[in-house]
């Protein structure tokens, strides 16, 4: 009587350990491997409409973390704000800008539970602005975009001996 009691209060430990730990890991691999397929290439568009020079400087204080959620955080909160920031924008970049911060964002939501229960992002209000704001808005988008590429490098780099071999 005693043994089926502790058999079953044994594979119930184990089943709540197994759902509690569930939402904290990301599928790493998965996420990758699309952001090789898609946003990797929507980035290099991104970079090649706002005029993103080559990294002769590093983009800032991004993604100075080694753990993987952070990094992916991140990555999720770069792609959002730069959503905002090309929110009046009227042409190609919004374009491209909002097609890195969707599939970013539908990749991320898809593959960890954690970002998935994030609230949604608040849109931002129309501003007004002449030349020189299109410029400035230009150039925060360059800075965000090369953060953004920075901490997708740091993520790949920290897993690229465990991730499937690159397709060429």
């Amino acid at each position: 009587m005693i043994l089926p009691r502790l058999l079953s209060c044994t594979v119930l430990l184990l089943l709540l350990v197994a759902v509690m730990s569930r939402g904290k890991r990301c599928s790493i691999t998965k996420i990758l491997r699309q952001y090789r397929a898609v946003i990797f290439h929507e980035i290099q568009n991104l970079k090649n409409l706002s005029r993103s020079e080559d990294r002769s400087r590093r983009a800032g204080p991004a993604c100075r973390s080694n753990k993987d959620q952070k990094i992916l955080l991140s990555i999720y909160n770069i792609s959002m704000s730069l959503r905002e920031v090309a929110g009046t924008l009227h042409g190609p970049e919004e374009l491209a800008v909002w097609k890195v911060a969707r599939n970013t964002d539908f990749v991320l939501r898809e593959n960890c539970r954690k970002i998935s229960k994030s609230p949604p992002p608040i849109p931002a209000q129309p501003r007004r602005g002449g030349r020189g704001h299109r410029r400035k808005q230009l150039r925060e988008i360059r800075r965000k975009v090369e953060r953004l590429v920075t901490c997708w490098e740091k993520l790949y780099a920290l897993h690229a001996p465990h991730c499937a071999p690159r397709d060429s």
